[in-house]
């Protein structure tokens, strides 16, 4: 459990996270104009873009590790780093509701919202292309629904653009909360494609 965590370097994948709630609640309302795909502009937030850091750190720190040390792990390795995704995304809920009882800036709920459904797409893709693929892909993310989410004329997103809904917006809430939990679940389940490729590969 030991060399899992300095492996990982829990301390400072909390603290990323920690920091990264703390910046969207104190900047998160800022606007980033970005050109809609469907004529317009829609307004993206500083804290639908600033949230996707603590994903791809958490896919920095489990992903550098990857091999046959812990291909021929006792324990389920990739079980501990669906917790401490999770981990991470209450600890960003946590901050966040209690920002918004706090008196923070509107956007507070957000910044919980959408660390969980970014920290929910890097758990799915985690085990379908493995840690160096899946981070830039989700870094990737933010880019495309500011570009392609909203509705024609601009303003309104689209369903599926979950980080540009209104921080007040509950589907949206329970939407990143069920990303994370798919993600949790899809996660726990099945290792990272390279620890899984190398495990086959010598007849595990």
């Amino acid at each position: 459990m030991n060399w899992w965590a300095v492996s990982r370097d829990v301390p400072t994948l909390a603290a990323v996270t920690a920091v990264t709630a703390g910046a969207g609640l104190a900047f998160g309302q800022s606007l980033i104009p970005v050109p809609a795909m469907v004529g317009g502009a829609g307004h993206f937030l500083l804290a639908a873009l600033i949230t996707v850091v603590p994903a791809v750190t958490w896919l920095a720190f489990t992903g550098r590790a990857r091999g046959a040390t812990e291909s021929v792990a006792v324990r389920a390795v990739h079980r501990f780093d669906t917790s401490l995704a999770v981990g991470c995304a209450t600890l960003a809920l946590g901050m966040a509701v209690l920002g918004h009882f706090a008196g923070a800036e509107p956007v507070a709920l957000s910044i919980g919202r959408n660390t969980a459904f970014y920290l929910g797409l890097a758990l799915i893709l985690n085990p379908l292309t493995g840690a160096r693929i899946a981070a830039p892909v989700l870094t990737a993310v933010p880019l495309v629904l500011a570009v392609g989410g909203w509705k024609s004329g601009g303003g309104i997103a689209q369903p599926w653009a979950v980080v540009l809904h209104p921080a007040a917006s509950t589907a949206a809430l329970l939407a990143g909360v069920a990303v994370l939990v798919a993600g949790a679940t899809f996660s726990s389940l099945k290792p990272p494609r390279n620890v899984f490729r190398l495990t086959h590969s010598t007849g595990g």
